[in-house]
């Protein structure tokens, strides 16, 4: 079930837009209700007051001047909008970013100690926000986080039910002399009893589009108390190592290289690298192969968890021989070591470089086209001579919706029963078939577009 909202399709009743739409409720059979105007809601710009420091509104769109950016390449693809905000793409569909500002996290004396604000669409249905705020300059911390880290999760099991997919909302952090209070809209939704011991840390953070689909999330602000912007601008290379497993000291290597055009023209730099910590290993004893040159990498935040799945985020220094004009134009094998390594891998790994990213954002491409609803299906009751068959229509994850003609249940192969659901959304429907004894049940999702791909649920039906 639904909305039918000025001709679109969508499973929330909270949308973005402007203006006074006519809107139709949609019922799971795909009836339409009779008009009504929606209610445009105001906007309230007075909580900027409250940030006391940086307020970045993404109209600069040199990203990598005031952010690390860490993702999956070809899966995750920043790009601006049209409406000045930070547009992630994500068409792998399962896929976290990850933004480290280059502005701290500065706290104050005041009973109000400091503040993190990101207004954004992440935590929609089936999405996440994860804010992490911790000293060091971690650039991923994956499920396990340090233990002097603060971490702030909003996802459907937080205020369940209050936002739609690809509506904007404002989530703030608000450190206290006692505790860490988490408020949506202006609205607190959680309280954290953790009083950090750091006076500065980075903030994180971390978007993840609903799992399994190709997702797009929005960022439209991010206010950070206590400074006035960035602490310092570097110009980030990313490198691919070798091998993303992490070897042992000893181990032969890939003749696999990076090219070293990064660091003809660098007075200094820094190789940084995030590493997902297997079952043993000692990440104090990490170590990057450039060619003949070792590099020894530490990791960047104390207090973090050895345990398997962690993800570490480790830096060291690059020596003189590796910077300048002199010196071959790749350097072979590049791969991290580790005593012990026990299917360790490496997450991602870069240069760093004093200076001014000259690298923009392109424009982003259009919004995504409409989706069809997820079709789930299974057999919850059985007795001596029928079935019931729940099928299940789910698009709350979508932006938009493509509507759906309806569905058809084949036994056997065989159509067994048809539900016609013109224009629909989508819902939750019963079906009790008559059947007996061992069986092969199909459910087969038809859009109304005959051009879209359609979707099929397989069941089997054993003996009573």
């Amino acid at each position: 079930m639904g909305y039918e909202v000025g001709g679109r399709l969508v499973a929330s009743p909270e949308i973005p837009g402007s203006g006074r739409p006519e809107i139709r409720s949609v019922d799971a059979f795909g009836q339409r209700s009779a008009p009504v105007r929606a209610e445009e809601r105001p906007g309230d710009d007075s909580w900027r007051g409250a940030v006391g420091g940086w307020l970045d509104d993404f109209d600069d769109t040199f990203l990598a001047r005031r952010y690390h950016l860490s993702a999956r390449e070809g899966c995750v693809n920043p790009s601006s909008g049209s409406n000045g905000r930070l547009v992630l793409d994500m068409p792998c569909g399962n896929d976290t970013a990850v933004l480290r500002a280059r502005t701290l996290l500065r706290l104050t004396e005041a009973p109000e100690r400091g503040r993190v604000v990101v207004v954004t669409d992440a935590a929609g249905p089936r999405g996440k926000l994860v804010l992490d705020l911790l000293p060091g300059t971690p650039d991923r911390l994956g499920p396990i986080p340090p233990a002097d880290a603060v971490r702030v999760v909003v996802d459907d099991s937080v205020a369940p039910g209050t936002r739609g997919a690809g509506v904007l909302h404002r989530f703030e952090a608000v450190l206290t002399d006692n505790d860490v209070k988490v408020f949506q809209d202006g609205t607190r939704i959680a309280t954290l009893p953790v009083v950090p011991r750091w006076r500065e840390a980075s903030v994180l953070i971390g978007v993840t589009p609903p799992p399994g689909y190709p997702g797009r999330v929005e960022i439209d602000t991010v206010g950070i108390s206590g400074s006035r912007g960035p602490e310092a601008e570097a110009i980030d290379t990313k490198i691919v190592a070798g091998t993303l497993r992490v070897l042992d000291p000893e181990e032969a290597a890939p003749g696999i290289g990076v090219a070293r055009a990064p660091l003809r023209g660098a007075p200094s730099a820094r190789l940084r690298t995030t590493v997902r910590l297997g079952t043993g290993g000692d990440p104090n004893a990490v170590v990057a192969q450039l060619g003949s040159a070792r590099v020894p990498l530490r990791p960047v935040v104390s207090g973090w968890s050895a345990a398997e799945g962690a993800e570490l985020s480790l830096a060291g220094d690059l020596p003189a021989e590796l910077l300048g004009t002199a010196g071959p134009d790749a350097l072979t094998p590049f791969v991290l070591r580790m005593p012990d390594a026990a299917q360790a891998e490496v997450v991602e790994s870069y240069f760093e470089v004093p200076g001014r990213s000259e690298t923009k954002l392109a424009l982003a491409p259009p919004e995504p086209p409409p989706v069809l609803p997820v079709m789930t299906a299974e057999i919850t009751a059985k007795g001596p001579n029928d079935a019931v068959l729940v099928i299940t229509l789910d698009a709350a994850h979508a932006r938009s919706v493509a509507p759906i003609a309806g569905y058809e249940v084949y036994v056997d192969n065989s159509l067994a029963a048809t539900m016609p659901i013109p224009g629909g959304i989508g819902g939750r429907h019963e079906l009790t078939l008559a059947l007996t004894g061992r069986h092969n049940v199909e459910v087969r999702l038809r859009p109304e577009d005959p051009g879209r791909q359609t979707d099929s649920v397989w069941l089997e039906l054993g003996q009573n």
